[in-house]
């Protein structure tokens, strides 16, 4: 598993990110277009693992990454309705990459060599046997990669990359809508979600397992103080998205590892989950839903 280190301080409430947000009975869709808030909206990507030298099955949670998009909600004619959503590492407030792999280059210098976002745009929207919404359509994934060129001088200032090496990847896939929930002023929270199988779309499995997902943080302000000597960097607050970790291997007895067995927790990766929580906001309501760059 991954470990991430935040580079700045959080204040706030830890979450979990991904709240069960269902139920049994048919559900009901408020009509009307939505705008995804990216600042409260996120996504859990998890894949199959094991535990304990592999005697357990488990989950494992790979990335956590932010949300952005646009859906459309027709509880009477629900072929009416439309999903159209993008999943990218929470470096910034919107993403770094387009659905073509293309890049602001203002951008690229603050940001990673690599990119991934993960788009879906629906074909169709139906009922569930339970009531709920599913939608058919393409899920994509775009991975942008920039080798570093080394050429070895006294005048060293940095990693040189070369030109970008754009993979784009579309298989079709069916997101499931639960039902949603009011969050107050307005505004309504929903979760979605799909399976993906290694044998079916080996690239989006790869490509999520391989790409480096930051902490998440919600909501984030950041206040830098007045110039002084004390100077001690931006305070910021906001709310801290914290996956479950891994059970932690057992340790030889007096603290000698040497000699001990490796690999206690092993990531499989014939599955990728996605779950998908999202705060919507009423489309053209006049509210930001992202903090730029």
């Amino acid at each position: 598993m991954f470990r991430h280190k935040t580079v700045f301080a959080l204040t706030g409430v830890l979450a979990m990110g991904v709240v069960a947000l269902g139920g049994s009975q048919k559900t009901a869709y408020t009509p009307g277009s939505w705008q995804v808030d990216a600042r409260h909206s996120d996504a859990h990507l998890t894949t199959d693992g094991t535990t304990d030298y592999g005697k357990t099955k488990i989950n494992i949670t790979v990335g956590i990454g932010r949300v952005d998009g646009d859906l459309k909600f027709d509880d009477g004619d629900p072929s009416k309705s439309s999903a159209d959503l993008h999943i990218y590492p929470a470096v910034f407030m919107s993403p770094a990459i387009d659905e073509e792999g293309r890049f602001s280059k203002s951008r690229w210098l603050a940001d990673l060599a690599n990119n991934t976002i993960l788009c879906f745009h629906s074909k169709g929207v139906s009922r569930t046997s339970d009531g709920r919404l599913q939608s058919t359509g393409e899920l994509s994934v775009v991975r942008v990669d920039r080798n570093v060129e080394l050429t070895p001088s006294e005048a060293y200032y940095g990693p040189v990359y070369g030109p970008p090496i754009i993979h784009r990847f579309t298989r079709e896939a069916t997101l499931v809508f639960d039902a949603p929930v009011a969050a107050g002023n307005g505004q309504t929270e929903v979760l979605a979600s799909t399976k993906v199988f290694r044998e079916d779309f080996p690239q989006m499995v790869k490509t999520v397992v391989s790409t480096y997902w930051p902490p998440l943080v919600q909501d984030e302000n950041c206040i830098v103080p007045g110039p002084s000597e004390a100077y001690s960097g931006a305070k910021c607050t906001g709310t801290f998205i914290k996956s479950t970790s891994l059970p932690e291997a057992p340790h030889a007895s007096g603290g000698e590892d040497v000699g001990s067995r490796q690999n206690f927790n092993n990531l499989v990766g014939e599955r990728l989950n996605i779950a998908v929580h999202m705060r919507l906001l009423p489309r053209g309501s006049g509210a930001q839903t992202a903090g730029g760059y």
